[in-house]
């Protein structure tokens, strides 16, 4: 009866050893119990309670337990005898629920038995032992479970002492509880500080700037992100293509928005206006004061868009030339107009134009293109252009 008991055992503690799982508390605990024996029927002592069992043991590692136990026992019969042991076992433990733990033991240790009949009065050998158990959680704000277990205990240098043992009791860990670990924190798999589960644009570049929804931000509302946006801060309702910068039809380098001469053909030279730049660059309403080079403050406009055409065309080079009706002394006229070519070129320069694609030239009144004749006349031969030189 006794040997099919053991295989039982066995059996059992080969089954729990394949479906362990980790403990879920590593604290230290204390687990006194009361003992009862099944005796080697060869000990001549009674079956029945005999003494108690206390166990000092900690989760180490993936349903593994380390314990260190002791036990004393007096049993009664016909060979009355007291026993003392010392182990150290290991438990496999398996969590079914959150109430019962299943767990299987075996372990080695020290025994000391004295009789008060035989021969062998006083003996002391190594002993095994293994079994199982279960603990069972007493309520749910409690840590404290009852301990119940069933162990074969074999005395290695007395076959006669081997025994079956009944524990039961309770196990209380001590100290309070870790607290428990911080939530961990939401996914964000792109990175981006706004979690997977409120990110409507997923996948954004590393590095970029978004809004709460997780979409990259688009400061000019063009349609593309900033981090695109190669032409940021473009009016409202323009249309833009793909780099955010507004469309230009015809591909001359001017915005639609303020292209005046669409439709231009490709690779030709364009001025500011996307209009075609000739050979001779007129400048309708750059005006001076009175017999003098000072520019007036109508001119400075025509001029700017001047200046920018020509940074736009960073390989022409360009005469500033200056004119002059035919009244008055010619040569004080072509004085005049030399100054004037060269307070436009200065202009020029203040804006960004490099002064080494310039030349200033006053003609005087050698080169009219109206009639000096008549006051309308005498008024488009005053005048400055932009000759297109390379």
């Amino acid at each position: 009866m006794k040997k099919n008991f053991v295989a039982g055992l066995l059996l059992a503690g080969v089954a729990f050893a394949g479906i362990a799982q980790a403990a879920d508390d590593d604290r230290w605990y204390v687990a006194p119990m009361i003992s009862g024996i099944d005796g080697s029927t060869k000990r001549n002592v009674d079956d029945g309670p005999a003494g108690a069992y206390v166990a000092f043991g900690k989760a180490i590692s993936d349903g593994w337990t380390l314990e260190l136990t002791g036990s004393g026992m007096t049993m009664d019969g016909f060979d009355p005898n007291d026993q003392w042991g010392l182990e150290i076992d290991f438990l496999r433990a398996m969590k079914l629920d959150g109430r019962f733990t299943p767990y299987a033991l075996f372990g080695a240790g020290y025994l000391k038995t004295q009789r008060e009949l035989g021969k062998d009065l006083d003996t002391g050998n190594l002993m095994t032992s293994f079994g199982i158990g279960v603990l069972t959680q007493l309520s749910q704000n409690s840590d404290v479970r009852l301990r119940s277990e069933v162990r074969y205990r074999s005395d290695l240098g007395s076959p006669t002492l081997n025994d079956v043992i009944f524990n039961i009791g309770v196990q209380a860990p001590i100290g309070a509880a870790a607290p428990p670990p911080p939530p961990p924190a939401p996914a964000d798999s792109d990175g981006d500080g706004v979690p997977d589960d409120m990110d409507k644009c997923p996948g954004t570049p590393r590095g970029s700037r978004v809004d709460s929804m997780g979409c990259e931000r688009d400061s000019d509302g063009d349609g593309v992100a900033d981090g695109r946006d190669r032409c940021p801060g473009t009016p409202a309702g323009t249309k833009v293509d793909a780099r955010g910068c507004e469309l230009d039809s015809d591909g001359d380098g001017v915005a639609n928005s303020k292209d005046k001469c669409p439709n231009t053909k490709a690779g030709v030279r364009v001025d500011v206006n996307g209009c075609v730049i000739k050979d001779v660059i007129k400048l309708p309403g750059v005006n001076f004061e009175l017999n003098s080079a000072r520019l007036t403050e109508g001119s400075i406009r025509v001029l700017d868009d001047a200046a920018a055409t020509l940074k736009k065309h960073s390989d022409i080079k360009v005469e500033v030339a200056g004119h002059t009706d035919s009244t008055g002394d010619a040569g004080y006229n072509q004085s005049l107009s030399q100054r004037r070519a060269e307070s436009v070129m200065r202009f020029l320069v203040t804006k960004g134009v490099d002064a080494g694609r310039l030349n200033a030239k006053g003609y005087g009144e050698s080169k009219p293109i109206a009639d000096n004749g008549t006051k309308d006349g005498r008024k488009m031969n005053r005048r400055v252009e932009l000759r297109i030189l390379d």
